[in-house]
């Protein structure tokens, strides 16, 4: 009964190891092939636990039925085995190949169920499970071999096919550039050696405990272990890496087998002493040891034994301190250091978009910037569609939804030597390229640089955006550096905003900083002809850390909605953005609304917004509105306190939102603005078309001051005309 047990065990682990693979699929096109592996071997591995039951506790008969269905089972494994590796990882099945699969597991069925002595009985007795089956002779030279049919099965399913296809996977290996998929195939030919070594010793262990021949399908873990492993690997591995590979062999497989047959050799003599305390406890020590081994993967398994080496945390803490004050080039150099020092990266281009559709380098590690970059839009958007901005060249070939751009990709960095590439985008607009290449040990670049990438991809956003938007002197002129970056910065915003167009709506706005640098900032984004976005506010600091903060949350808030719909999720997203990407302390206080003219409706989320009005025609009444809110950049989940909130509009009606600049103004005297003066000044020139009351309202604060505003001053004022043409 113990070997049952076994077996079935054996079955339910790969069960739950498939499921593991699954969550993959999506990630490496290999998975999925590699699960329904995985899960016929449980099959396998679950019919010859039945089997041995069936030995036990039926008939004869039925444990017959029981054991030819194992191995047919057992040698389709075997075929699936093969021709696993010979598609690993996207290689294209011949008709030849086809036509092959499907007459070896034909013979595989012919053996188990029509073959004349075949398989003739499975019994179990006092010296274990046995297998009966007819006597084959292999040669009639001289003295005939004789041999019995099932190991002449076990030769050609286990043996003779399996190395027929080593052969032809090791010859593809030669003839492959990308050095982790090459190194994987050979780890899948180490893996068919290794049960090659297992299905022996089961065999010659089986002379002397016959019943070790229920544990036959053991022979095929080593080579779905490696299979495993090759799959999920994303490192060639060097020197040390084979170290750190052998120990974890050691850890995760090996010494657990050999605990496992240790305890079983020890407590074997009791068998037919303890018939059923034996099993439970075998059963007992199985999963013990199964289960230390999983509790050690999860606290371990972020050592340096069990994966690379981590980085995270001091990449994180150099790429965020960079100081936008220094000149373009120690910038960019500082950023180049920064790669080859956590990554080895030999090399690093910048490329960037010259508003014409075509692209030129502007920085390179090297010196050489006059090399040509084979990269166009149609590359970017197929980049952009599948919601990726940082691609390895290892990734071309395992990823299926890059399938469509894969020549132009593997062109692309032959032409650039380069083995990393970070698309800069601003929503649907292509900024440029980071191009890295290879790493100076001759390693790849791994899924956990690809981890690190894309938690980290806002940060090396910013020094694209800078560069585009700063770096380039023919556009801003050799001037004083804050008053350059103040003017361009303002600027940049004031063009890319997408003034509402519609008859429905006269909108209407007024920023100036009170010292040419500010946090503060309007936005309006369209979204659809019916409906438009609107955000005011302004982020925490002054001077030029807070206009490039200002810059860069502007340009990523259009990112965001291209990945996003739900009005919530993007504010949601903004709080992380502003926590974990901008400068330490960063915060944002303004609003978030969104105009549907379907509806005449304005939905808000305020975060902090010191004044949201409505004045509405009707109650010739202004009524401030703005209601519970929460400063971005605080919280690390800011979904559950953000509340949509809603106001139905008319026609007459007029939004009006303030920062806290225009609040906190004081005269001479010292008295503060405040709300008060804020809704008269509304009130007092409603009549006027919406850019003219921003103007009319900020004349009313200048002569309340009477004197320089010490406070950045932003306005938003929406009139909402309905249906009037």
């Amino acid at each position: 009964m113990v070997y049952a047990l076994i077996n079935f065990l054996i079955g339910v682990i790969l069960v739950s190891q498939s499921f593991k693979l699954d969550r993959q699929s999506t990630k490496y096109q290999s998975s999925s092939s590699l699960v329904n592996l995985i899960l016929f071997a449980s099959a396998n591995f679950f019919s010859m636990a039945l089997t041995v039951f069936l030995t036990l506790k039926g008939t004869k008969q039925f444990a017959l039925i029981g054991g030819r269905i194992t191995y047919f089972l057992f040698g389709w494994l075997a075929v699936s085995s093969c021709d696993y590796i010979l598609k690993y990882p996207d290689y294209k099945r011949t008709g030849f190949m086809k036509v092959m699969r499907i007459i070896l597991i034909m013979g595989a069925g012919y053996f188990a169920f029509f073959a004349p002595n075949g398989l003739t009985a499975f019994y179990y007795n006092n010296n274990g499970f046995e297998i009966v089956s007819g006597l084959l002779a292999i040669s009639k030279l001289g003295n005939s071999l004789w041999i019995t049919k099932l190991d002449a099965f076990y030769l050609l399913y286990t043996v003779f096919f399996p190395a027929f296809v080593s052969i032809m996977v090791l010859v593809r290996a030669e003839h492959t550039k990308a050095k982790l998929i090459r190194q994987n195939m050979v780890n899948s030919v180490i893996g068919f050696v290794l049960s090659w070594i297992t299905f022996w010793f089961i065999r010659e262990a089986s002379n002397y405990m016959y019943h070790i021949t229920a544990l036959t399908p053991v022979g095929f873990l080593p080579q779905l272990f490696l299979f495993i492993r090759s799959n999920e690997n994303d490192e060639v591995v060097d020197r040390h890496g084979v170290v750190r590979g052998f120990l974890r062999f050691l850890i995760e497989f090996l010494i657990p087998v050999c605990i496992i047959c240790g305890a079983y050799i020890l407590l074997a003599p009791y068998n037919a002493v303890y018939v059923y305390l034996y099993p439970v406890l075998l059963f007992v020590i199985v999963t013990v040891v199964v289960t230390i081994g999983v509790v050690c993967r999860k606290m371990f398994g972020n050592s340096e034994l069990f994966r690379k080496k981590r980085y995270e945390q001091s990449f994180e803490s150099d790429i965020s301190s960079l100081d936008f004050a220094k000149n373009p080039q120690e910038i960019t150099d500082e950023v180049y250091k920064i790669f080859k020092k956590y990554l080895g990266t030999s090399s690093m281009r910048i490329v960037m978009e010259d508003g014409s559709g075509s692209t030129s380098v502007v920085y390179s590690s090297d010196g050489n910037t006059s090399i040509a970059v084979p990269f166009d839009h149609g590359t970017g958007d197929v980049i952009m569609n599948a919601h990726r901005q940082v691609i390895f060249r290892e990734q071309v070939t395992r990823h299926g939804d890059l399938s469509s751009i894969k020549g132009k990709l593997e062109n692309l960095f032959k032409e650039t030597n380069s083995d990393a590439l970070i698309m800069l985008n601003e929503g649907r607009n292509f900024i440029g390229l980071i191009l890295l290449g290879p790493k100076s040990s001759g390693n790849i670049y791994s899924d956990y640089d690809f981890e690190v990438f894309n938690k980290y991809y806002s940060n090396l956003f910013v020094v694209g955006y800078y560069i585009k938007n700063i770096m380039n002197e023919s556009v801003v002129g050799i001037v004083n550096r804050e008053i350059r970056m103040s003017g361009q910065i303002i600027t940049s915003i004031q063009e890319n905003m997408d003034l509402i167009q519609s008859k429905k709506v006269d909108a209407g706005y007024l920023m100036i900083p009170a010292h040419n640098i500010g946090g503060e900032f309007v936005d309006m984004i369209r979204l659809t002809d019916t409906r438009h976005i609107f955000i005011i506010g302004a982020l925490s600091g002054k001077g030029i850390a807070a206009s490039m903060s200002m810059v860069i949350l502007k340009s990523i808030i259009r990112t965001f909605l291209a990945e996003t719909t739900d009005f919530k999720k993007l504010v949601a997203k903004v709080n992380g953005f502003i926590r974990d990407s901008l400068p330490k302390g960063t915060f944002f206080a303004g609003i978030f609304g969104l105009l549907d003219f379907t509806n005449d409706t304005l939905y808000y989320i305020n975060c902090g917004s010191p004044a949201l009005y409505v004045y509405t025609r009707a109650y010739n009444n202004v009524i401030e509105v703005q209601g519970e809110g929460h400063i971005l950049g605080f919280v690390k989940d800011i979904s559950p306190l953000l509340k949509v909130k809603k106001v139905k509009l008319a026609e007459g009606d007029i939004i009006m939102s303030v920062t806290d600049g225009i609040l906190d103004t004081k005269s001479l005297r010292g008295d503060i603005f405040g709300k008060q003066r804020t809704q008269n000044a509304l009130m007092d020139n409603s009549t006027y078309p919406a850019e003219k009351m921003t103007k009319f309202a900020y004349e009313v604060l200048v002569d309340f001051a009477s004197k320089e505003l010490e406070n950045d001053v932003t306005m938003l004022v929406i009139k909402y005309l309905g249906n009037k043409a």
